[in-house]
């Protein structure tokens, strides 16, 4: 079964933030667009203004040194990728199963 993320999922999770330098808004706001939410959804879940949200996205590229949205959510999953590593091997070693 495929499991569905919205932004309660991602609450849970806001305390891993993507970067030092994003604040747990924006770390919740670039989860969740990288887990497929479209910017409408976003605005939507979070009651946020369409020109608060394309501001908040100029900050972040500006803040993470990407071009544009595209490149920035790409940066997200980079950077969710390398959070869920540590998660998962915090010592260095893997897990026994």
């Amino acid at each position: 079964m495929k499991h569905k993320h919205n932004l309660v999922s991602f609450r849970s999770a806001s305390g891993f933030h993507l970067d030092p330098a994003l604040t747990s808004e924006e770390s919740i706001i670039l989860r969740t667009l990288a887990a497929g939410q479209t910017d409408r959804q976003v605005c939507n879940e979070l009651r946020m203004d369409p020109s608060t949200f394309l501001r908040i996205m100029r900050e972040m590229r500006e803040k993470t040194g990407t071009a544009d949205n595209a490149s920035l959510v790409a940066w997200a999953k980079r950077q969710m990728k390398s959070v869920d590593q540590r998660i998962d091997k915090p010592d260095g070693y893997a897990r026994p199963a």
